[in-house]
């Protein structure tokens, strides 16, 4: 860690969070998150095809326990890979 090319602006953490993603025009998905920080997830993205980079989306975060938010938050996709998507609040 801390190469000089590395921009993140929050340290991250390990995540076990599920993040259900919802937009009125890509419907919800579900999603497993890899890792969080004070400014967003990243979002692993197994089979499904992800919003493009700017979309604001609604997320709520589950755990094994049950959701960490009774109403959605708003966040903004921040990035895309083959690998999943940087999300980050609004």
């Amino acid at each position: 860690m801390g190469f000089a090319s590395d921009k993140r602006r929050y340290p991250r953490v390990a995540s076990q969070a599920q993040l259900e993603i919802s937009h009125p025009a890509w419907g919800v998905i579900q999603l497993k998150a890899k890792d969080s920080s004070q400014g967003g997830f990243f979002a692993l993205r197994g089979t499904h095809t992800l919003p493009p980079v700017n979309t604001e989306v609604k997320v709520l975060i589950k755990r094994h326990t049950g959701p960490l938010n009774d109403t959605p938050v708003s966040m903004r996709v921040a990035h895309t890979s083959d690998q999943g998507m940087g999300l980050e609040f609004v």
